[in-house]
């Protein structure tokens, strides 16, 4: 009878576990799409507020669909373009939402598209205005 090295770490999978569990990636889309699509998402935040700039090259304005949710604070993008293949010209579609926290005024949200970037603009709302104060 011979014996196999037993190479099963259960600390190693649990670590892998844990840490796919706080990967942010997947909220907005896995690493994998981004090589086959090309889109490239930057987020940055400071005192003003929140900005997020999304590549979406071979997409046209009247291709883009921007929709925003106040009661779920979600913002909704959605695009498609035409992509060469080795079968000739397909559509591809770009579906994509993320949430704002309630610190930021989605009543005041700006979208803006440049050359083949959209970007997100969201201002910071002031604690006053989302925290209330209640007496007895």
């Amino acid at each position: 009878m011979k014996l196999a090295k037993y190479t099963h770490n259960p600390i190693a999978e649990i670590e892998r576990a844990f840490d796919s569990f706080f990967n942010l990636t997947p909220v907005f889309h896995s690493l994998e799409e981004v090589y086959k699509t090309g889109d490239q998402v930057r987020f940055s935040n400071d005192d003003d507020g929140l900005s997020v700039q999304i590549d979406l090259p071979g997409v046209s304005k009247k291709d883009l669909d921007l929709s925003t949710d106040t009661d779920t604070r979600e913002v909704y993008i959605k695009a498609s373009r035409s992509v060469k293949s080795t079968d000739g010209k397909r559509d591809q579609t770009y579906n994509r939402s993320f949430s704002i926290g309630r610190e930021y005024d989605l009543n005041k949200i700006k979208f803006s598209y440049v050359d083949g970037v959209l970007e997100v603009e969201v201002p910071r709302r002031k604690k006053e205005e989302y925290i209330k104060k209640h007496t007895v």
